[in-house]
């Protein structure tokens, strides 16, 4: 099964009730809104695409399914582009 994980090195930088991450590679500096920031701690351990939308799903009863399934999905993506998480097989 495909799971996404938090790719290693990247630095946490917590500020207020905002989440900064530097992405190891590029050097990168992305604030992540309360979504990403949800995902991020959501993959301290790996998770697959349809344990996300039930974590979600549970946390937001009354959100359209297709609405959140395609907003995680643009985060995810997001985050992926950053260099901040990836997908494994494992």
């Amino acid at each position: 099964m495909n799971h996404w994980e938090r790719v290693a090195g990247v630095s946490e930088n917590p500020m207020d009730d905002d989440l900064f991450l530097v992405a190891p590679v590029s050097g990168e500096i992305v604030h992540l809104d309360a979504m990403g920031a949800a995902i991020w701690r959501l993959l301290e351990q790996p998770q697959s695409l349809e344990e996300i939308q039930a974590t979600f799903a549970a946390a937001f009863p009354d959100a359209a399914a297709e609405r959140l399934q395609g907003d995680l999905a643009v985060a995810l993506e997001t985050l992926k582009a950053a260099g901040l998480v990836r997908q494994s097989d494992g």
